[in-house]
């Protein structure tokens, strides 16, 4: 027996050992081809960048470089012009990565003696530059990163992002750097903010809010986003969603509705070449969105005469035309949301050939071929442009964004995309921005490599396994924490809006009348529960932004809907309190309201101009009047 059992150990100690895989590099996107050599490179005192002269706009990656070495290994590194021993090169190549690489592939070689960031355009160089970035951030170990050789390039052309400025808040100029230098990490290079009467028009002077943005300042901003690759795209709102404009006095009369610009009218099509005249000439993309979504009760106004004889769809298709006309002037590449030629099929083979579509979808669906399709088979460009669902919520709903934007984005790739827009909507101009920075990420992730079509694998068990090692990743990429901690508190927040006490996560239940609200809810004894929940959630981010490196102040948002969401439930026990005549818990809640009151202004300022602000503070101011009178 005793023989027998030496013997299976010495086979055991005989038998080669299966090699273990390294552990997955945290990055976002993840590249698109990785392999692990061992070994290490230590960054030391004596390590240099090197570029050459003869690309002088490689400067710019080099010294981003150079601020994350600071920041995070405390290493100044200089640059110089000659090769150099245990030094990072910046190499331009003959050719491209792959020949899909739209100019922006990259190949980053790390071995225990150099690294080299090579790619055959600058933008190549800033995307390897940004890996490497990521590399020292999430994966090194006191000042060594690990061996690899990566080769990558993206599978879309245009990743980007839409910022609505035209439902309330209005960001600074210093917020949209912020946006710019921190997505653009994440290899997102197309930024448009959603435009209906903000623009600061010198022909019409009366439309804009004091705080509106100029012509000046977009043109600044486009400067400046250039060096992170980003290309700003112009936009105004050139048909529904127009009832910020036809309420100014002398405006009524291009109304077709309260909302939509009557395509009825000569008067209409000289307003937009007025704005065009101002608004195009500042943005330096040739792309140009002219949105035209939502036009509901086209044809109940002045064009009645004109629907009865061309239908919606003919009135809809005349108005793009003229519009794109005026937009020609200028050199622009029109785009525009897909949703009212989507229900109204015969407006699609009379858009102009160059337009590009936007189609839009926000929902979880297993595909969206039906989004798409009805552009394709006419030929059509197009961008598909999922959503980060924060509209109208206390947090985005982070379940239903990660599959709209993974599902979007890979049929969209399956089809021939152009492109991806990620958008947020500011629907009841509560939110904040700061909210948004993991779905935008996740935008980024999809972007670059979309899912493979659903033919060749599951794809809700190809999703969440990417989705798994993105959460992993997230945290350390975006905030220098390692591990999970943080995105998962987000995940928890998001998770709320499935227990009745949190309203869904709405603004609107933030709002609401506890004791009604108290009287209704089907599980009542579950609010500690609740509490409990959010206070962890609390401590974790709070913590977290304590251990942040990076972006260490954004986690102030997280934390501040997580006590917003506390809001919810302790309203509810001071509700149940009230029924028993204890008001003291009443008077809490009366301070809570004032001290996120206070909160919610502060974060304000962070990222928006004044403008809007008050009528914000008004319904905090109006919640805590209700609260106080049920304490008489």
């Amino acid at each position: 027996m005793i023989a027998s059992i030496v013997a299976c150990l010495i086979v055991a100690e005989l038998k080669p050992k299966r090699p273990v895989a390294p552990k997955a590099l945290n990055l976002v996107p993840t590249p698109v081809r990785v392999t692990r050599p061992k070994g290490r490179f230590q960054f030391t005192h004596n390590t240099n960048i090197v570029f050459s002269d003869q690309f002088p706009e490689d400067r710019f990656a080099a010294e981003q470089l150079m601020e994350e070495v600071l920041t995070d290994l405390g290493e100044r590194i200089e640059p110089v012009q000659k090769q150099a021993p245990h030094a990072i090169s910046l190499i331009r190549l003959n050719g491209p990565i792959s020949p899909e690489d739209h100019g922006q592939g990259y190949k980053l070689d790390v071995t225990p003696q150099s690294i080299t960031v090579s790619a055959s355009t600058s933008e190549g160089i800033f995307y390897g530059v940004q890996t490497l970035k990521q590399l020292i951030r999430a994966n090194r170990t006191l000042n060594t990163i690990p061996a690899c050789h990566i080769v990558d390039w993206p599978t879309l052309k245009y990743r980007g992002w839409q910022h609505d400025i035209s439902r309330g808040p209005i960001p600074t100029y210093g917020f949209l750097m912020k946006e710019i230098r921190t997505l653009s990490e994440f290899k997102l290079n197309m930024l448009t903010l959603y435009t209906e009467h903000v623009f600061k028009l010198k022909k019409h002077p009366e439309i804009a809010p004091a705080d509106g943005i100029t012509a000046d300042e977009i043109a600044e901003l486009s400067s400046y986003a250039k060096q992170f690759h980003v290309e700003v795209v112009g936009n105004f709102q050139s048909f529904g969603h127009f009832g910020n404009i036809l309420k100014v006095p002398g405006y009524e009369n291009l109304a077709e509705t309260p909302r939509v610009l009557t395509p009825a009218k000569d008067e209409s099509y000289k307003f937009l070449s007025d704005v065009f005249a101002e608004i195009a000439p500042a943005y330096s993309s040739p792309y140009f969105n002219i949105n035209c979504d939502e036009v509901s009760g086209l044809g109940t106004g002045p064009s009645k005469d004109l629907v009865k004889e061309y239908g919606v769809g003919g009135v809809y298709a005349r108005h793009i035309n003229r519009v794109v006309g005026l937009l020609r002037r200028y050199g622009k590449t029109p785009m525009m949301w897909g949703d009212i030629a989507l229900h109204y099929p015969e407006i699609v083979p009379k858009l102009p050939k160059d337009l590009i579509v936007l189609p839009w979808a926000y929902s979880p669906a297993a595909n969206f071929d039906n989004q798409i399709l009805p552009f394709t088979k006419f030929g059509l460009q197009f961008m598909v442009c999922p959503g980060v669902s924060c509209w109208g919520q206390v947090w985005p709903d982070l379940g239903r964004a990660t599959v709209n934007i993974s599902n979007f984005i890979r049929d969209g790739a399956k089809y021939g995309a152009l492109g991806s827009l990620n958008t947020s909507w500011d629907d009841d101009g509560i939110n904040f921005f700061d909210d948004n920075w993991y779905a935008f990420t996740w935008g980024a992730e999809c972007s670059w490599r979309p899912a493979a079509p659903t033919k060749l694998l599951d794809p809700e068990k190809t999703r969440l396994s990417r989705l798994t090692r993105f959460n992993r990743a997230f945290s350390s990429v975006f905030f220098g924490i390692k591990g999970r901690v943080v995105t998962d508190a987000m995940i928890k927040l998001s998770a709320l809006r499935d227990n009745p006490i949190s309203g869904g996560m709405k603004n609107a239940a933030f709002w609401r009348d506890p004791v009604t609200t108290f009287s209704k809810l089907p599980n009542p004894q579950d609010v500690p529960t609740f509490q409990s929940d959010c206070r962890t959630i609390i401590d974790t981010l709070i913590k977290a932004k304590s251990e942040a490196t990076h972006n260490a102040p954004t986690l102030d948002y997280a934390v501040y809907a997580a006590r917003r969401a506390k809001f919810l439930g302790d309203s509810m026990a001071a509700a149940e309190a009230l029924q028993r005549f204890d008001q003291a818990s009443l008077r809490s809640v009366e301070k809570e309201v004032t001290d996120l009151r206070d909160m919610y202004a502060d974060l304000w300022q962070r990222e928006n101009q004044s403008w809007w602000l008050d009528k914000n503070i008004a319904k905090f101011d109006d919640l805590s009047g209700r609260i106080r009178k049920l304490l008489k």
